[in-house]
């Protein structure tokens, strides 16, 4: 009675575990499919999606070009009637909800439609766009309680500057026309996560928006490892997918319900529980029909399969086997182990292990006595018999042939006899592979050895190229820079001496004036490269940077009577560590710099200079809108005899004499080129440190 009991109890038990196991395995596969349905839904509602408003995209476009819409946004056009009838047509045309244009600050101009118009809120952010892109751009605005709009821009240029804008306004609910009418739910998101369009009237986009509202997002992971998402809205469960759309910058959520997927996987788990109930039923009474006769059988079966896989196993083994009596004569032995030796299969009876292995391998004789029987302790001390592992031997074949081998030898009683298992484990390739390796391994330090000795060759010798391109670079500079002043000086004096045969010698004193400029221009480059070669200071002190910049603004007073200087610097600045005469030199090269630069017919040339000092530094910005560099030469700006001047006008030393000055004085210097023309050069300065 207690037997039925306990067998009833199994078979609940199983009954129900089998349910919930079939219901779980068939929810998982039904949970994996209705994901694969949702992604094919979720990309075909994408296509949808993207074909529908892909019609719209041109239509800013047709009207930024029109010559009346740009000249009515400019103000030389006072009548709108015309463009307002060709939005109104356009509107009509598009099947949109509205077209407008508007001033580059985004004044209302013309208009599709009369009466209300786009609010001024989604007026301003699409001409801050518009103005930030500089290029057509697109949004999506949502109010609650009110239709979500899509708002299609373009810029409307005139002479590169952009004077005012086309907005085609479109009602998003077009897309829900493009969705079928099913259980699943589509929803879409901006990029801040504010829901502005769903597919579904009972969640509407602003019930999703309200905090109050009951939505409540789990994950889980499948079996196979698959991790997915789970909403709860009002007490229904959806499987979710979540993907942003790059080219609108939304998120499109696809929702389908879990219902199906609850109900199919609950019948598979019962009608699956009900056949395994069947199934056991039917095997407990024929188990029990059966019993006695099946025990024999599997019995004998076990057995059986037992000698099969173990004579399996020992002879497809990739070691070798050798089953050795208390003499040491070899009593079984498998197939890698008579490969390995070329023993022939009836002869390995008359074999002793000792045969097997180099006579004058030193552990023979400890190890196979020749007087005594294997001992009964395969330990004993006294015997000299220990059983091995992994030991390195040299083996020989019947026919006398030597090879490597790993060699192990352990106790295998068995039925009250003292038998030895042998394992030998043919290592040739092993040792080939060693020596291949400690071969290659020297010829790769030699070769390693010969390719550092050829990289060291090298390196001096680039070096040395790199000094006479260096000495090079500087003397064309210095040649071109002094060619010309010589040349002047060369014609004057031939020019005074025949003026002075002649008695001109107001012309003469005209041509030594001359003279005279251009030795100042001489002993200029020399004072350049005097600066160049300057060595760093010993010490550093105090500089206020305020006292410096004004003396330097004072040298260039007269340049920049027709530059506008704009000079920002806070009251109360500390003072920075420098040495007076190159902080100076620093910004008078760099405003001599920027004074050049506009040179070039700049209109409305500027100067602007700001100090902003931080806890430990200050930091300097001097900038202009000149005629600024090409991209490519910033990286070398800094470098000796780097410049873009006419010959004559320098020798390029001046920004590498401010960096090496920087550098001496513990500061640092960064060159950018201006988005709208011109340089900036920030510079840092080390705050003086209190004592």
């Amino acid at each position: 009675m207690d037997r039925k009991w306990i067998l009833v109890s199994v078979a609940t038990l199983l009954v129900f575990t089998f349910y919930w196991g079939s219901k779980e395995m068939a929810h998982q596969w039904l949970t994996q499919q209705a994901q694969n349905n949702a992604q094919q839904s979720l990309l075909n509602a994408i296509g949808e999606m993207r074909h529908a408003l892909r019609r719209f995209y041109h239509l800013p476009y047709l009207i930024n070009n029109n010559p009346d819409a740009v000249s009515l946004v400019v103000g030389r056009l006072d009548q709108s009637d015309d463009i307002d009838q060709a939005l109104s047509q356009l509107d009509k045309a598009a099947n949109t909800e509205g077209w407008y244009l508007l001033s580059d600050k985004g004044q209302l101009v013309a208009s599709s439609i009369a009466g209300d118009h786009i609010s001024n809120t989604d007026l301003q952010t699409i001409v801050a766009d518009i103005h930030r892109l500089g290029e057509g751009t697109s949004l999506v605005l949502k109010t609650k309680g009110e239709r979500p709009f899509y708002y299609l821009s373009a810029p409307i240029f005139e002479h590169l500057a952009i004077v005012g804008i086309v907005v085609v306004q479109l009602d998003l609910r077009l897309l829900t026309d493009q969705w079928l009418t099913s259980s699943d739910v589509i929803l879409l998101r901006d990029p801040n996560g504010k829901f502005f369009l769903s597919s579904s009237n009972t969640y509407s986009a602003d019930w999703l928006n309200d905090a109050e509202s009951r939505i409540n997002i789990t994950e889980k992971t499948l079996l196979q490892g698959e991790s997915l998402t789970l909403w709860d809205m009002d007490n229904k469960r959806y499987f979710s997918q979540t993907i942003r759309l790059d080219d609108v910058k939304w998120l499109l959520t696809y929702l389908s319900p879990t219902t199906p997927v609850d109900r199919t996987s609950t019948t598979i788990g019962l009608s699956a529980s009900m056949f395994f109930l069947l199934l056991f039923l039917i095997g407990v009474i024929g188990y029990q029909r059966h019993q006695k006769q099946l025990s024999q059988q599997r019995i004998q079966a076990l057995i059986k399969e037992s000698e099969q896989k173990l004579n399996q196993m020992i002879n497809k083994t990739q070691v070798g086997l050798l089953l050795l009596n208390e003499q040491g004569n070899i009593v079984d032995i498998n197939a890698m182990a008579i490969q390995q030796f070329a023993i022939e299969d009836a002869s390995f009876a008359e074999i002793n292990l000792r045969q097997l292995f180099k006579k004058n391998d030193d552990t023979q004789s400890p190890l196979f006595p020749e007087s005594t029987r294997f001992p009964e302790s395969p330990n004993s001390i006294d015997n000299r018999i220990e059983e091995m592992s992994a030991v390195e031997k040299v083996a020989v074949r019947q026919d006398q042939s030597t090879f490597p081998v790993l060699f192990s030898l352990t106790s295998f009683p068995f039925h009250g006899t003292q038998y030895y298992l042998a394992t030998v484990l043919d290592i040739s390739k092993r040792k080939k592979a060693e020596h291949a390796l400690n071969q290659a391994n020297m010829q790769l330090a030699q070769r390693v050895e010969e390719r550092t000795s050829e990289l060291r060759e090298a390196q001096a010798s680039l070096i040395a190229s790199s000094k006479m391109a260096a000495l090079g670079r500087m003397s064309s500079a210095i040649v071109h820079e002094l060619n010309q002043p010589l040349t002047g000086l060369r014609t004057l004096t031939t020019s005074n001496a025949l003026l002075s045969e002649r008695g001109e010698m107001a012309m003469v004193a005209a041509n030594n004036d001359l003279i005279e400029t251009l030795i100042d221009r001489m002993v200029d480059m020399a004072t350049q490269l005097k600066t160049f070669a300057y060595n760093k200071p010993e010490r550093l002190h105090a500089v206020s940077f305020t006292e410096g910049l004004q003396e330097v603004l004072r040298i260039y007073q007269q340049q920049l009577l027709e530059i506008d200087v704009r000079v920002r610097i806070p009251s109360g600045l500390p003072k920075i560590q420098a040495e007076e005469q190159r902080l100076r030199q620093v910004l008078g090269n760099l405003v001599s710099n920027a004074i050049d630069a506009l040179e070039h017919n700049t209109p409305q040339p500027r100067i602007t200079i700001s100090v902003v000092p931080t806890e430990t530094s200050l930091e300097v910005k001097i900038s202009d809108n000149g005629c600024g560099i090409e991209g490519e030469a910033l990286s070398t700006i800094f470098e000796p005899f780097t410049t873009n001047k006419k010959i004559g006008k320098g020798l390029g030393l001046g920004l590498s004499i401010v960096a090496n000055n920087m550098r001496d004085i513990g500061g640092d210097i960064q060159a950018n080129i201006n988005q709208k023309g011109g340089m900036t050069f920030v510079l840092r300065f080390a705050l003086v440190t209190p004592r």
